[in-house]
């Protein structure tokens, strides 16, 4: 495997000399003390992990600035003080930030370095696609977890991948080069169960005509995932807790003790805490399942992912099929971000690979997506469109409020009008933040934040594009590339914009 690549910008010298005598066998180091020649490899697409000590640094918010610039997939993690560098509300273009105190001790940033470098590998690795933070944390968990000879609960959603977590927990364990075995628990009958999971001995019931091996023996110096284990019939959850915790069990119709050591991994999409409250399930195997618990998030919270995966899958079936399909419209795109996805990624998938096969070349467009998609996208709204949330910069998303703000160019003057019926006959219309009163003055709701109050007729689009601008560049901490990818307008745009509103 080749080795990731490190990237050390730093002025400590005592930090200098203690990452340099590392022993990372999934890195090769490179230090640096000039800020231009740091930024200058990670640039060249090929650091994976870049670590900022800011100490010593008088532009340290410009460098950090670069390196969030990049276009490349690298994580950051920087030594410095979080508030004064844009904190949580700093994001990279790809990969992910991480702020440490300055003063934090070299061993344990070695310690987040190495998880930073099996993260890495449990996304090469397991097929796992996404960057927002609720994945992170998953892989980070499943990067910490693996290693761990011990029983792991999946829980999530049906559609949210779970067997995939488990396939990835089996690739970077210890059990790694021994058997990966999966058993639906859901899809069988108690007879039936016991015997896929401890096999049987021939004559045992009516059909056995020969002996059958179950899960629990073939999976000898593996892993075992059961699937839907919150299914398991109560009178089978005894014998199977047994032979979980004393690797023993007796086959079907047999009489001999075999033994069988494996690892546990089980998933459920079910509460097993209520089901344990209500007697379905028995406390102490929920005990036993759950030493480490990892959550598959549903794709609804995170929506960020949903075109970093339908981008994946598209590719997928274009070499699966060779097929041509370059990419989404801009209408699509924003059908599937407003789409909930209740079969969570599974949904997504299965969408994604109906449309590339019925398209096969060219862009997918709004009409190729299902009709239910088309006819959400399409229903008409009664509000003004309002920016909201702007204290936390991760819920906002100025490229899709603007690419809204394009889309009701046309129907503005219609929206007005209504809110001028509401008004002339004395109602009140419900909209973000609270009811309009019918004083016969229309408004937009835009960013007070950044000095702008409410704007009646005349110029109002070109305020509420003046406030995007300015929270694009507010979210990205004032880099122009990125503020210009949010808002979906080249930076040479940008600039020209930013020159008319007097924002330079």
């Amino acid at each position: 495997m080749t080795a990731y690549e490190l990237v050390l910008l730093s002025r400590q010298p005592a930090l200098y000399a203690a990452v340099a005598g590392w022993k990372l066998p999934l890195a090769e180091i490179y230090a640096f003390e000039d800020a231009a020649a740091a930024v200058s490899r990670a640039a060249a697409g090929e650091a994976a992990i870049v670590v900022f000590d800011t100490r010593g640094f008088p532009a340290a918010r410009a460098t950090l600035n670069r390196l969030l610039s990049l276009s490349g997939d690298t994580d950051l993690i920087v030594l410095g003080p979080r508030e004064e560098l844009g904190g949580d509300d700093l994001r990279p273009e790809q990969g992910t930030v991480r702020f440490l105190p300055p003063d934090t001790p070299a061993v344990e940033l070695q310690a987040v370095v190495e998880l930073a470098l099996r993260m890495r590998q449990v996304r090469r690795d397991s097929g796992i696609v996404g960057r927002s933070r609720a994945v992170s944390q998953m892989i980070a968990l499943i990067a910490q977890a693996a290693p761990l000879d011990i029983s792991i609960l999946i829980t999530g959603e049906s559609g949210t991948g779970k067997e995939l977590v488990a396939r990835a927990v089996h690739r970077h364990s210890r059990r790694r080069g021994g058997p990966f075995l999966s058993l639906n628990c859901g899809a069988l009958s108690e007879g039936v169960l016991e015997s896929e999971l401890f096999g049987h001995v021939r004559g045992a019931f009516t059909g056995a005509v020969a002996a059958h091996e179950g899960v629990f023996q073939r999976a000898n110096g593996g892993t075992l995932f059961l699937d839907e284990v919150g299914e398991m019939p109560l009178g089978m959850q005894t014998r199977f807790l047994r032979a979980l915790e004393t690797g023993e069990f007796t086959p079907v119709g047999g009489k001999g003790i075999q033994r069988s050591d494996i690892r546990l991994l089980a998933a459920t999409n079910r509460d097993l805490t209520r089901d344990v409250e209500t007697g379905r399930f028995r406390p102490d195997l929920y005990y036993r399942l759950r030493v480490i618990v990892i959550e598959t998030p549903p794709l609804r919270e995170r929506q960020e992912d949903v075109l970093v995966l339908a981008d994946h899958f598209l590719q997928m079936e274009n070499q699966k099929h060779g097929l041509a399909v370059r990419g989404f419209s801009r209408h699509a795109k924003q059908l599937l971000r407003q789409h909930l996805w209740p079969g969570n990624v599974r949904e997504l998938r299965n969408v994604i690979r109906a449309a590339v096969v019925m398209k096969q070349r060219g862009l997918i467009e709004a009409e190729d997506l299902p009709a239910d998609f088309q006819a959400a996208g399409n229903e008409p709204s009664r509000y003004l469109p309002v920016v909201s949330g702007l204290s936390g910069a991760d819920r906002l998303d100025p490229g899709v409020l603007a690419a809204t703000l394009l889309e009701l160019r046309q129907d503005i003057k219609d929206i007005k009008a209504y809110l001028q019926q509401a008004a002339s006959s004395g109602s009140h219309v419900a909209a973000a933040g609270g009811p309009i009163p019918a004083d016969g003055r229309v408004v937009e709701t835009l960013l007070h934040e950044h000095g702008l109050g409410p704007v009646e007729d005349g110029g109002d689009l070109q305020s509420a594009e003046k406030a995007l601008i300015a929270a694009a560049l507010t979210a990205t901490a004032g880099n122009r590339r990125r503020a210009a990818a949010k808002l979906g307008i080249s930076e040479r745009t940008l600039y020209r914009k930013l020159k008319r509103y007097d924002l330079v």
